[in-house]
């Protein structure tokens, strides 16, 4: 049987750094693997309580933010933290501009996983061209989350689309913007039947459809509530700084991301949150959701400006 061996010499050695000398034993499978059991995934990967913890990004994927996912951690698997390895000391990016990765891994200090592939990317999950220390930061953030899920089984589930246990079952409610938007099937439909029975004008033009999406501009109907400026502020261009931090809040650049009332409802809903914020207004999660659902039942921007009005007026 032949055998082939990888034989070094000092000077193999001398020319390189701890990162370049750990890299080539993890080459070589020289690290000693850090197991966990099956029954400790099953019990991490079943674990109820992250359910309140779950937010949704612009695109509406669910995601658990870092915090929660190292406290998570910490609870069933005390002694581990998250490791990247280093294509030299302490540099922690690999690849080429548009191709650069993280190479994340769980360890107790001794033993360790193997290390994953996570792409650096945006906000949009496009792969970023040009890093700064904010992409480097907040990417290393994300990696080790998916470096949590996929070595303990915290917070897997979203990563394979299933669902969390309802909050509801457990009588809890949603913070106000992981609330779903109502629908609205019932007033489009009598709308319909509205239009359909009334008698149309001579020469009068059709109007489009509520859910057409043609017929849905975001921008415009951003720049009208901020120019009702239902939260009273002294300038207009506060009310239009609003509505800017209600689409960053969200995950969002610019208004024309959102492309139905569904969307923009959240963007409502954020802007109802950040002012309550600023303005420390005091009220409950359930008060909230309840004037965040009253605004999001509206069907035009108008209508949504006067809503708010009466959630700003409702302040002590």
């Amino acid at each position: 049987m032949n055998h082939s061996f990888m034989l070094y010499s000092p000077s193999d050695f001398s020319s390189m750094d701890l990162a370049q000398q750990a890299a080539m034993d993890r080459y070589n499978g020289i690290f000693s693997p850090l197991e966990i059991s099956a029954e400790a995934f099953k019990a991490a990967y079943d674990t109820p309580d992250i359910g309140p913890h779950i937010e949704k990004d612009y695109k509406g994927l669910s995601y658990l933010s870092w915090p929660f996912a190292y406290r998570y951690l910490k609870e069933h698997f005390p002694t581990y933290f998250v490791a990247f390895e280093e294509k030299t000391i302490g540099e922690v990016v690999f690849g080429t501009p548009g191709a650069y990765y993280l190479r994340p891994y769980l360890t107790d200090g001794c033993r360790r996983t193997v290390a994953l592939i996570f792409p650096i990317m945006d906000r949009k999950h496009n792969s970023i061209k040009e890093l700064d220390g904010r992409a480097i930061s907040d990417n290393c953030q994300r990696a080790a989350v998916k470096a949590i899920a996929t070595f303990t089984g915290l917070g897997l589930r979203l990563y394979a689309g299933e669902d969390i246990p309802k909050e509801d079952e457990k009588g809890q409610s949603k913070l106000p913007l992981q609330q779903e938007a109502p629908k609205q099937t019932t007033r489009t439909s009598k709308a319909s039947a509205a239009a359909k029975s009334a008698p149309e004008a001579p020469g009068a033009a059709s109007a489009p459809a509520a859910d057409d999406a043609g017929a849905f501009d975001a921008k415009t109907a951003l720049t009208t509530i901020c120019k009702v400026n239902p939260f009273g502020y002294a300038d207009e261009k506060n009310s239009m700084a609003l509505g800017k931090a209600a689409l960053e809040a969200i995950g969002l650049s610019r208004a024309t991301e959102v492309k139905n009332w569904q969307q923009f409802g959240n963007v409502a809903a954020a802007m109802m949150t950040v002012w309550a914020k600023q303005e420390e207004m005091v009220i409950t999660k359930t008060e909230m959701t309840e004037e965040i659902d009253l605004v999001r039942a509206c069907s035009s921007a108008e209508a949504m400006a006067e809503a708010m009005k009466a959630f700003v007026a409702k302040k002590p």
